[in-house]
């Protein structure tokens, strides 16, 4: 458990690391990186495990900053889904090439080792009684972190 939990920090301060190097909060980090394809807002509450609303307070600014914009859902006008800008495409790409650099716990493992970590990883998490883990924390107005109600 010591080892997890010494994992587990080390990779939330690389994250916390290179979003603040790009400019992003980690709930508008999250998000672009959860962006690979246009999503309903609802849809990312749900990926964030968030409130819809703190999904707009993170819309909104990540919208501000040109990084992207809404758009009518084409199945439902009334919904509207989150797409990418080009600028934020480029930024998410950045992104994701300075999480994977250096990376702790990752980076050390060559390209074999990072399956089976990765294949053990999916078998601890589908077990019987999991939990489904939290991927994404919340984000409150102010970027800060919250729990979702249960």
């Amino acid at each position: 458990m010591e080892r997890l939990f010494a994992a587990d920090a080390a990779l939330r301060a690389h994250f916390e690391q290179v979003t603040a190097a790009v400019g992003l909060t980690v709930p508008q980090a999250h998000t672009v990186i959860q962006l690979q394809e246009p999503q309903r807002m609802g849809a990312m509450a749900g990926h964030l495990h968030c409130e819809p609303s703190h999904v707009t307070a993170i819309a909104d600014s990540l919208e501000a900053g040109g990084l992207l914009r809404r758009e009518p859902d084409p199945d439902d006008r009334r919904a509207k889904r989150l797409v990418l800008t080009e600028a934020g495409q480029e930024l998410r790409g950045r992104l994701l090439k300075l999480l994977f650099e250096g990376a702790p716990i990752i980076s050390v493992l060559d390209a074999e080792q990072r399956a089976g970590l990765l294949a053990m990883l999916r078998t601890a998490q589908s077990g019987d009684g999991h939990r489904a883990l939290r991927r994404f924390p919340a984000a409150g107005r102010d970027g800060s972190c919250l729990p979702v109600p249960s």
